[in-house]
């Protein structure tokens, strides 16, 4: 029980990658606060699993593009949680969803800095004064905004994620020592849009990884566990690349 007594706050955690995060740290005895800005009705269901494992969640909506909802989701976490030991910027804006449909590609652009940037800026300056000394921020990057990702979106996410990933080590910087700031850089994960990707992509992307297999939710989160915990304690400002060797910086 790795976080037992910690408290933990999970952008994005109604599905996906932020749900098992929310999971995983409940199961290690983090005490969560389940965000989401859309999907309500997972994010309910992440904190009615978490409850029924004997676990504590609580669950708050925010528009991580709107400073002052930002500001609110903070102030919410911290009389609902008290200090801040583990903040996880795991919310990103999708650039091929259902959410997107209809927007042009200069609309999901500014989605997605709105979401990303933006919000993962404005969620480490606000939560970083009710952190517990020694607390952990996690943003998220991505493994191909190191290498030239071509076309669109890669471009979009590239550029997104490759100010989150700068920004990360300007924060650990800035918040040193008292909080640690780094980055989890994912590469093929599966989730609910690689299922829809045609078999033979699935299997020529396998190809190309040398660990010869897609990356799962899990492995994200036993590296958010490691970074989070004082196994990690001189760690910061890194960015870790979790794609099976795909792309190696």
């Amino acid at each position: 029980m790795l976080f037992q007594n910690k408290t933990v706050v999970i952008t994005g955690a109604g599905r996906s990658i932020g749900k098992r995060l929310a999971l995983g740290f409940a199961e290690q005895g983090g005490t969560i606060l389940v965000h989401y800005s859309h999907s309500k009705q997972g994010a309910e269901e992440v904190v009615r699993q978490i409850e029924e494992m004997g676990g504590k969640a609580f669950l708050c909506q925010a528009d991580l593009r709107q400073p002052a909802e930002v500001a609110q989701l903070v102030q919410n976490a911290q009389q609902l949680l008290g200090p801040i030991d583990v903040w996880i910027n795991n919310a990103g804006a999708s650039a091929n969803s259902s959410e997107t449909r209809g927007m042009s590609e200069i609309e999901i652009f500014e989605r997605m800095v709105g979401v990303d940037i933006m919000g993962t800026w404005r969620c480490c300056r606000e939560a970083q004064p009710y952190m517990r000394e020694g607390g952990s921020i996690i943003t998220t990057g991505w493994d191909r905004a190191l290498d030239g990702a071509p076309g669109l979106p890669n471009q979009m996410y590239a550029i997104s994620k490759g100010a989150i990933m700068s920004l990360t080590r300007c924060l650990a910087a800035e918040f040193a020592p008292h909080v640690r700031v780094n980055c989890i850089a994912p590469g093929r994960i599966e989730n609910e849009w690689s299922q829809t990707l045609p078999e033979a992509t699935r299997q020529q992307a396998v190809q190309d990884i040398p660990m010869k297999r897609w990356g799962t939710p899990d492995d994200i989160l036993q590296t958010a566990l490691f970074l989070a915990s004082p196994a990690s304690s001189f760690i910061t400002g890194q960015v870790l690349l979790v794609n099976g060797g795909e792309i190696m910086r």
